[in-house]
């Protein structure tokens, strides 16, 4: 029985109880949530506003001359008690239904069981008495006649309690009377003595404000509307209040009455509730949601807030500068922010302290209250700026209106709210998001929005006067608002944008220039940026004396040479602006903002240059020269020079003979003629410098000696020498510039003058050279003052460097040439070594040989260059090769460029070239030899034995001789060969060149070589497609090969040949698309189409340049023939579907499945004639009849020769959504097979037997099969007798006779044991399926080798355990795959042990890795992968089956179950990302931006991984299949891994930087797939090549992690 029935059956027999409530601990539990002090009487008061009541009395009585309280009664004048009323008093939590009442729990009556046991209530002439019997609390009710108006709450103290604070309480009593809608008298007693009076009074008409129409008044989900806004005025007054002093003598101290004036402002809501929120809250309160509510907010007005001092009595009432309360009637705990308080019929939670935020409804209610909260506290502020604003803000009486300013901001500042800051932040937010117009403040400049006023600064007070400001006050005392409106960007600190409205405004005093400028300093120092246009804006606007900054361009250094009383120009800042600005780094980083910097020297030179004073005034004049001698040694050589310019033709220069300019003029101390004018300074000596720069004169002219020798006038040059000697020192620079360049110098022996330049010294080996030297009439004297000054003017003193090559250089004569040669060569280092650069020399003056001339540069020391037509020095003087710039051989550019500019021309002349670049061919970049791989330089002869040049790219070294026709060979001898290889001579035509080739010249090559040499070619073309696949990457080379007919193409017919029909097969070239893959017998004999040759490379090649599948091409119809009948063939076959279809369906999903197993049992089954069958392969429609069978309308159509085999074909097509021939050949097992023998192989056969009619079935044929199992004899090897192994279906080629299809059945129902000895070798080949089915151990021993070879699929089944014990090796070869069940374990036992010792492990283990290194270190050399594994395994004396065979036992996996390393085929490549190839699916779209990172986190791991097996970036890829499993595989030694499982497993935790356990993860994968190289199958070799692998590169993984600090 269910839960749920068990539930109805006690409800409708069991006895019926009800639930009992300890209602004394239930009222505690509640009353213990109300915890606040006073709550008893804040609940009563509620009650008594609810009831309309206008007074109320509250009585304490005490035992006489006692202060302990054990009565108090409490009196409203409200509406008595409905009867409705007393109903829901004795009733616990159900509230006053009433939508306007605040009372929703229905719990604060309760509150008086906090003091008291039995309450007593009386009202309009009836009464309630409540008192406790044990736990549960009952009542009495009666009535009386009374005239009482009366409502009383009677309750005696539990316990005696003290008499509350007067003060206190009545502070509690005014903040209740706040915001009450109807009390306005509130009376308390002490026994007869009035303690406390206190009266709440409306001023005169309520008010309502004006709503601006920029506010919205809807809250936020549009549940209320503000429909107005009303303010009335309200006096609160204290009475009477009497202090206690001594309570039992009735002492009492008067307070003074006070009163208080307030404003209270009701937002009238209209409640806009849709029927869910309706229905919701109604649930919640038990009461209807009214159509209207009203908040309200107590607030002064800022007159009555300064008018006289506040009782502490009204403290509570007015909070400020503290928060304001929410009001639930009464203040709860919950504050509001501002403060100010705020009433709202908001719902709290039930202790009616908090607002309730929590339940979703009543959240959304709340929070839509609270909303219009802020809506209101905005009107309420806007309406305080307004009246700012209408009052007229004055200078005088500024400060009140700050004041005034300021107490409203504060009020509406909100701060976090207690105990739910959620609160706060919902007024707050609708606080400043409720109007579309912008918050209004006082500012400088009056009331404006808050966008427009800025910040203050006090750094800018000094010049801001027109921009509106915060002012000074206001901010202080608002601090925290202005911080939280910056933050929320309201307002804006005082910019630079405000300046230059300041700027635009008004013309600036000096004073407020100099503060502008101190704070523009500051403003940039602390890293303000000011965009250009601004700061161009800026300096037009600001001015000094009218002038805008932009027009100043240098200010005046206090401490600089230039006094501050001189004449400066009008663009120099004012002295008494820049004087302000000390230090002096202060004012040079306000020149740095401006671009000004102290007035130079040279331009205040350049201004006052132009003052008439300075050649009229000598005065002036000397005062300008002052300044200039002072700062003489600061001036840079440039600014000399020019004032030297300006200078030199003023006459500025004070003399005894008047103002001359300073050529004119001469130093004091030159009195060689009296008529000199020198120089007139009181201290000429301040002024030497100055004057000798200027140009004034230290000695006679030399112009006039100069004159004289300009005309040739005969002189006495020792003598004038001589003189000028004496002089030297006060020779002028352009003097001796003019002694230096002038031709005033005569030649020896001539009457030729010259520049002193083109003169040497007289000296006889410069006679001997021919040189020309300066007339000299005596012995020349060394190192005398002559020779001193002639060299200073710039004489020779030995030839120089061009001139000296020259005299070696042809056309020079011979003797001189070679006296100029040694002369060069024997002074080289003393005279020429730092001036001689080989390769900027461009004299040929080496001699080479063959009687040439050679620069440096352009010669060699090597003769063997001379074969490119280089010179080779002399070699008399190659032992100066070191000095003179020789180089051994020429350079790799001069090499290349020879070549290219003169090829060899003929055969010899190559070979020789070309060995002797081979000798240079190490000193040979990259570059170069790209640059020849398409370049003409190679001399071959044509067809018509001319010479012509060809490029490397087209040439190679060993062509077959049927290819010479095609290809170019060439052979220049080793060494010459070695040379053009590196140029692009290939060794032979690589598979891309044939593909070329084939796209040229297809039919050509075709003719030339045959079909089969044609197919091996095609053959290499596929192998390198697809292993390598860089011909792939040839897009447009692929496109023609899809395009071009160069694949050879097969069809079949069959000829008599003498007398025998034989099958011809003729060849034909043509595109792929016109090429089928020819994967349908029947179809291929039914049209005998293009097909491609039967291999599997090849239709691979075919497949991806264009080729279709036959079978997917051809479109078959078959139609059953003849009249339909129901035959025992038919109904034996109909009775074994219906039997057997369970079978068929197990181990299959619902995925997999077409139709179903009752579609199955439904299948009729019918014989008819034949079968005509209509076959379309494009335009071609052929027909046939055929004994086949066909389903059509949930009907099997047989025919008489219908097969099996043919049935289960039509079976597993139509109930599987895919088959392959294994799934046929299942199907076809299972429904000829015996019953016990599927069970045998754990079928599901008792799934059948719960069949009635199917048990006897299976009885019977276990009784057949006892019957007919026979012991199997041995006594010869053959199919009967041999090794029982197996239960495989073989398709074996063989010449021999075909061997028809047999089922073996072998048991022994003796010993359960089958034992086959053969001595002799066992050869079995079988072309036919073959299925061997061992139910029992079968133990095979064999002497002689067996060989067995299959071609078909091979499926071993076997029950028991199998033992193999072979003395020969067993060779099995299989060209597809093996499939071997072993319910037990197969033991395989080899005549010569083999131990598995540290060495051979150690030999292993280094197998593998150098297997490894040769597999992958040149992939362009594996063309056999399996026979290179084969040749590195005898390589290392290595037999695996031995190592294998000798594990404890072989399991090998169905592939199926292994999908994680499956490959997945149609990848191709999208892209190259770090020299790793990224591979997607055909169809697939291309992987998005998102995978960018982890694609590139994945590649760095996976090369580091590649690392450790030392493996290239080209021996990985990565490629994403969302859709396939395989997580990584190994196609063809290219190792494949999937990024999609990297990003779901390993990107996260890789962020940073890779995991160990992410490296682990790969790095196992990585051994699993290498593993792959050797083993194919998952099996326990494959497993123990996969854990060697692991092993052996472990120490590197671990070196890998460290290097990568992973861990």
């Amino acid at each position: 029985m269910s839960v749920s029935d068990f539930r109805n059956q006690i409800l409708s027999s069991s006895e019926e109880k009800i639930v009992e409530v300890n209602q004394r601990d239930l009222i505690d539990k509640i009353l213990a949530r109300y915890s606040s002090k006073f709550v008893i009487y804040r609940e009563l008061l509620q009650n008594s506003d609810d009831a309309d009541s206008k007074s109320i009395q509250i009585k304490f009585e005490t035992e006489k001359n006692m202060d302990k309280v054990i009565r108090i009664l409490f009196k409203n004048n409200g509406f008595p008690f409905r009867p409705e009323d007393w109903e829901r008093l004795k009733s616990i939590a159900e509230g006053n239904p009433d939508e306007k009442k605040i009372g929703a729990f229905g719990v604060g009556f309760y509150s008086l069981f906090k003091v008291c046991e039995d309450p007593f209530v009386s009202s309009g002439g009836q009464g309630m008495a409540f008192y406790w019997r044990g736990n549960k609390l009952y009542t009495k009710q009666g009535e009386r006649e009374s005239t009482d108006n009366w409502t009383t709450f009677l309750f005696d103290m539990r316990e005696p309690i003290d008499l509350p604070d007067v003060e206190e309480f009545a502070r509690f009593l005014v903040n209740s009377l706040g915001f009450t809608d109807n009390l306005q008298d509130i009376s308390v007693y002490f026994n007869e003595k009035l303690v406390i009076q206190l009266s709440k009074r409306v001023q005169g008409p309520k008010a309502t404000m004006e709503i601006a129409p920029g506010f919205d008044r809807f809250s936020p989900q549009e549940l209320f509307y503000l429909t107005s806004v009303d303010v009335k005025d309200v006096r609160l007054k204290i009475e009477r209040l009497l202090v206690p002093i001594d309570i039992i003598a009735g002492k009492f101290r008067q307070a003074n009455p006070s009163s208080i004036f307030l404003k209270i402002a009701s937002g009238n809501l209209d409640i806009r509730a849709d029927y869910e929120i309706s229905a919701e809250m109604k649930r919640i309160t038990k009461k209807e949601l009214p159509r209207e509510t009203t908040i309200q907010m107590i607030y002064t007005g800022f007159d009555e807030q300064n008018s006289s001092v506040v009782s502490p009595i009204f403290k509570d009432l007015l909070p400020y500068p503290e928060q304001g309360r929410i009001y639930i009637g009464f203040s709860t705990h919950q504050t509001t922010g501002c403060c100010s308080h705020l009433s709202a019929r908001v719902i709290p939670t039930v202790e009616r302290e908090s607002i309730d935020l929590v339940d979703i409804t009543l959240a959304k209610y709340n929070s839509e209250i609270l909303s219009l909260a802020g809506t209101l506290c905005r009107i309420l502020y806007e309406d305080e700026m307004i009246k700012i604003n209408g009052r007229g803000v004055n200078t005088q009486s500024r400060g009140w209106f700050e004041e005034w300013a300021a107490l409203a901001l504060t009020h509406f500042t909100f701060n976090i709210t207690t105990p739910n800051k959620q609160v706060g932040e919902i007024i707050e937010s609708q606080f400043f998001g409720c109007s579309e117009g912008k918050l209004t403040i006082l500012s400088t400049n009056g009331v404006l929005p808050i966008s427009v006023v800025r910040i203050p600064n006090p750094e800018m007070a000094g010049f801001i006067k027109a921009v509106p400001v915060v002012p000074e006050f206001i901010f202080e005392r608002c601090e925290t608002f202005f911080k939280k409106a910056h933050m929320m960007k309201l307002i804006k600190n005082l910019n630079f944008q405000d300046v230059l409205i300041e700027l635009k405004s008004r013309t600036f005093s000096e004073n407020e220039m100099i503060e502008l400028l101190t704070w523009l300093i500051s403003y940039l120092s602390k890293g303000n940026i000011v965009y250009a246009p601004e700061f161009e804006q800026f300096k037009q606007l600001a001015r000094i004396d009218g002038r805008p900054l932009n027009t100043f361009r240098y200010f005046l250094n206090p401490s600089g040479v230039i006094p501050p009383d001189t004449i400066v120009p009008d663009y120099v800042l004012p002295y008494n602006i820049s004087v302000h600005f000390k230090p002096y780094k202060i004012l040079e980083d306000l020149g740095n903002v401006f671009g000004w910097i102290a007035l130079p020297l040279i331009n205040w030179v350049r201004f006052i240059i132009k003052n008439p004073d300075l050649e009229n005034d000598p005065i002036f004049a000397k005062d300008v020269h002052k300044i200039l001698a002072r700062g003489f040694n600061r001036i840079s050589g440039n600014d000399k020079k020019v004032i030297r310019q300006l200078f030199e033709r003023k006459k500025c220069i004070p003399t005894k003979f008047g103002m001359k300019v300073p050529n004119e003029a001469y130093f004091e101390n030159v009195n060689l003629f009296p008529d000199l004018p020198t120089i007139d300074f009181e201290k000429p000596s301040n002024f030497k410098d100055l004057m000798d720069f200027l140009g004034v004169r230290k000695v006679v002219e030399i112009s006039l000696i100069i004159e004289r020798l300009t005309n040739h006038e005969s002189c006495d040059y020792m003598q004038l020498i001589k003189y000028l000697v004496s002089k030297s020192s006060d020779l002028k620079p352009n003097e001796k510039n003019m002694l230096k360049s002038r031709n005033i110098w005569r030649k020896e022996n001539s009457d030729l003058h010259l520049p002193i330049s083109e003169l040497h010294i007289p000296l006889e080996l410069h006679r001997e050279l021919d040189l020309p030297v300066i007339e000299w009439k005596a012995r020349w004297a060394r190192n005398t003052s002559e020779e001193r000054f002639l060299i200073e003017l710039g004489i020779q003193q030995y030839p120089t460097l061009t001139t000296i090559l020259k005299l070696a250089a042809p056309p020079t004569h011979s003797e001189i040439r070679n006296k100029a040669l040694i002369y060069f060569i024997n002074n080289f280092e003393k005279k020429y070594a730092r001036s001689y650069f080989a390769t900027e020399i461009n004299i040929a003056f080496l001699p080479c040989l063959y009687d040439n001339y050679a620069k440096p540069s352009e010669c060699f020391i090597n003769s063997e260059c001379t074969i490119m037509n280089f010179k080779v020095i002399n070699r008399d003087y190659q032992y100066h090769v070191g000095k003179l710039g020789v180089r051994q051989h020429p350079n790799h550019e001069e090499l290349l460029i020879k070549l290219l500019q003169n090829p060899p021309r003929d055969e010899d002349n190559a070979e020789k070239i070309f060995e002797y670049l081979a000798s240079r061919q190490t000193e040979f970049t990259r570059a170069d030899l790209n640059r020849l791989t398409y370049f003409n330089f190679i001399p071959i002869r044509n067809q018509h034995n001319e010479i012509i040049l060809t490029y490397p790219s087209r040439c190679f070294f060993n062509v077959r001789e049927e290819l010479k026709a095609f290809f170019l060979q060439i052979d220049f001898g080793e060494n010459a060969n070695r040379f053009l290889q590196s140029c692009g001579v290939s060794n032979e035509p690589s598979s891309m060149d044939y593909a070329e080739l084939l796209v040229k010249s297809s039919r050509e090559l075709l003719n030339a070589i045959g079909p089969e040499k044609y197919l091996n070619i095609l053959k290499r073309i596929a192998i390198e497609f697809s292993i390598f696949g860089n011909m792939a990457s040839k897009l447009n080379l692929i496109s023609e090969m899809r395009k071009k007919p160069i694949l050879l193409a097969i069809t079949k017919e069959s000829r008599e040949i003498n007398f025998e029909v034989k099958e011809i097969i003729n060849y034909r070239l043509n595109s792929a698309k016109n090429i089928f893959i020819n994967d349908n017998k029947i179809y291929q004999e039914v049209f005998n189409p293009l097909i491609a040759p039967e291999d599997d490379d090849l239709e691979n090649l075919y497949k991806k340049l264009g080729s279709k599948s036959l079978h997917e091409s051809v479109k078959e119809t078959s139609f059953p023939i003849g009249a339909t009948r129901e035959t025992n063939k038919s109904q034996n076959f109909q009775k074994q579907i219906i039997e057997r279809a369970s079978l068929l369906y197990y181990k299959y999903t619902k995925n997999e499945i077409e139709k179903d197993e009752e579609w199955l049992k439904n299948l009729k089954v019918r014989e008819i004639d034949h079968i005509k069958t209509s076959y379309t392969l494009g335009d071609i429609k052929k027909t046939s009849n055929n004994n086949t069978s066909i389903l059509l309308n949930g009907i099997l159509y047989i025919t008489s020769n219908t097969t099996q085999l043919d049935i289960s074909q039509h079976i597993a097509k139509n109930i599987y959504k895919s088959h392959e021939w294994k799934d046929i050949f299942t199907v076809n097992t299972l429904l000829t097979a015996s019953l016990p023998e599927l069970k045998g192989m754990r079928y599901p056969v008792d799934r059948i037997l719960q069949q009635p009619n199917l048990q006897q079935i299976f009885n019977d044929q276990i009784n057949t099969k006892q019957e007919s199992e026979k012991p199997i004899s041995n006594d010869k090897p053959s199919i009967d007798n041999g090794p029982i192994l197996f239960q495989p279906q073989f398709n074996q080629l063989s010449q021999g006779s075909a061997i028809s299809p047999n089922i073996i059945n072998t048991s022994n129902t003796t010993n359960h044991n089958n034992y086959h000895a053969n001595k002799k070798p066992i050869n079995i080949i079988n072309k036919d399926p073959v299925t061997i089915t061992n139910r029992e151990s079968v133990n095979v021993t064999n002497k002689g080798p067996v060989t067995i070879t299959n071609k078909g699929p091979v499926t071993i089944t076997n029950r028991e355990s199998v033992t193999v014990a072979n003395i020969e090796p067993v060779n099995i070869t299989n060209e597809r795959s093996i499939n071997i069940t072993n319910e037990k374990s197969v033991n395989i036992k080899n005549g010569e042990p083999v131990l598995i010792t540290s060495e051979s492990t150690r030999n292993l283990q280094n197998f593998l890795q150098n297997a490894i290194k040769a597999c992958y270190s040149n992939p362009k050399g594996i063309i056999n992968n399996q026979t290179n594994t084969n040749n590195i395994i005898k390589a290392y004396n290595f037999n695996m089956g031995s190592i294998i065979n000798h594990q404890d036992s072989i399991k090998i996996v169905r592939e199926s179950q292994m999908n994680y390393c499956s490959i997945v085929s149609d990848l191709y490549c999208v892209d190259t990302f770090q020299e790793v190839e990224l591979h997607i699916p055909e169809g697939s779209v291309q992987l998005s931006q998102e995978f960018n990172a982890s694609l590139n986190k994945f590649i760095d791991m996976l090369k580091s991984l590649a690392d450790v097996f030392e493996l290239a970036p080209k021996d990985i890829h990565v490629f994403y299949d969302g859709i396939s499993n395989s997580i990584a595989f190994n196609r063809n030694r290219e190792l494949f891994f999937n990024l999609k499982f990297y990003h779901e497993l390993h990107d996260e935790e890789c962020k940073n930087k890779p995991t160990i356990n992410a490296m682990t993860y790969w790095f196992m994968m990585f051994c699993h797939e290498l593993a792959h190289n050797f083993i194919q199958h998952h099996n326990s070799e494959h497993e123990y090549y996969f854990l060697l692998f692991a092993e052996t590169y472990m120490s590197n993984f671990l070196e890998i992690l460290r290097r990568r600090e992973i861990f």
